[in-house]
């Protein structure tokens, strides 16, 4: 088990929930959790909270990256469907200064022009490249195949012509609206330090605001089958995805997509590429709620057709989990957890998704044991994309 000290977890007067887990490491981490993203954007919002995850970090006078590489230090950010991670690790001895980067660039209101131009183009580049990836593009298919055109269908970086015309104003009040202190979730770990924790609650205590709690669109039912033709590709990308509705959902598609793609003894590596029906594959997942999906996708496929059954085998009719995968899964989670970082991102997360980060490891490992299983009898309905080679 990786190493565990003072688990603590608190809920300040604003309203913020912080989370601390001290424990003797060289290094000290913070997870800022931002409960919003695509689910919650309106129809002429889509790309904003992506968009604002690169332009937080642009904060006029403060360099954030030299700042914390001062302090030994590099920061991260991420857009999830439903949550937006900035993420801050260095020498635990910095962890003070740390807090203060994190705290100026989670409470910035105000962004040159230019700079915010800049950044635009840069979201807008990383659009176009994964629109330009056909292991991207299966992916957004297999989605839009499952949920159709509306909010879970919709690609989590948003639209061209929305980013494109977004404003800065535009973007401060996105973030003036979302950015509050109800819908932060803070977890610091790693060598962080009585004075340090104290330091980061006293600034986290003096936010202000209270952000709407309303809730993302329910999962709708798509069109059941995409398929496009595209004249830069040879082999076949194609996406199978599963709705689930059952308690926890999160839980399980986490184990479900361990055992099917994680390892080099993961069910996908031994069905497809010890086969030679593909080289590369992916799991993507997510919930909310009781809903919940599971996407693998399968990329430059030789056979479309026996892709598509062993897909399909290995979702409904699920095998036993051998010992020597729990053994790995120790492994794997022990590899993980012993980073502050990754151990504070990963207890942001499992709030998010209604888990006790106090039991998570419990939690996890259960539902690894369990297998790919529970998921199989919780399907609900299915969809599939293909990406073919235009003759």
């Amino acid at each position: 088990m990786p190493m565990r000290g003072s688990f603590k977890s608190e809920v300040l007067d604003n309203g913020v929930l912080l989370l601390v887990d001290t424990y003797p490491s060289s290094l000290a981490s913070i997870a800022i959790g931002i409960r919003v993203g695509p689910l919650y954007e309106r129809e002429e919002e889509r790309g904003y909270s992506h968009l604002l995850e690169h332009a937080m970090f642009n904060v006029p006078g403060f360099d954030v990256d030299r700042a914390v590489e001062s302090l030994g230090g590099e920061t991260n950010a991420y857009t999830h469907r439903d949550l937006v991670v900035l993420t801050f690790q260095a020498l635990a001895e910095s962890f003070e200064g740390l807090a203060e980067a994190a705290l100026r660039v989670l409470t910035n209101r105000s962004y040159e022009e230019d700079r915010f131009e800049r950044e635009k183009r840069v979201v807008l580049s990383e659009i176009r490249t994964k629109r330009e990836d056909p292991g991207e593009r299966i992916g957004d298919l297999g989605l839009r195949a499952l949920f159709g055109e509306g909010a879970w269908g919709a690609p989590i970086e948003g639209y061209p012509e929305v980013v494109g015309a977004a404003s800065v104003r535009d973007i401060v009040e996105f973030e003036e609206r979302w950015i509050r202190p109800n819908r932060l979730i803070v977890a610091a770990t790693g060598g962080v330090g009585r004075s340090g924790v104290e330091r980061l609650r006293a600034m986290l205590s003096a936010l202000e605001g209270e952000a709407p709690e309303g809730d993302p669109p329910p999962m709708a039912k798509g069109p059941g089958h995409v398929e496009e033709l595209d004249e830069s590709i040879s082999g076949i990308y194609y996406s199978y995805a599963v709705k689930v509705t059952t308690r926890q959902p999160y839980l399980k598609l986490n184990a479900a997509a361990f055992h099917l793609a994680s390892g080099t003894k993961s069910l996908l590596f031994r069905e497809l590429r010890e086969r030679g029906l593909a080289y590369s594959y992916y799991v993507d997942f997510d919930s909310m709620g009781d809903e919940g999906f599971l996407q693998v996708v399968v990329e430059s496929a030789n056979d479309l057709e026996g892709v598509r059954r062993v897909v399909k085998r290995l979702l409904h009719s699920p095998e036993d989990v051998p010992e020597y995968r729990l053994r790995y899964f120790e492994y794997d989670w022990n590899k993980n957890m012993e980073n502050p970082l990754s151990r504070a991102y990963a207890y942001v997360e499992a709030v998010n998704k209604g888990i006790d980060p106090a039991n998570l490891e419990q939690l996890v490992r259960g539902a690894v044991a369990e297998g790919v299983e529970p998921l199989a009898f919780s399907v609900e309905y299915a969809a599939e994309a293909v990406l073919r080679p235009r003759p």
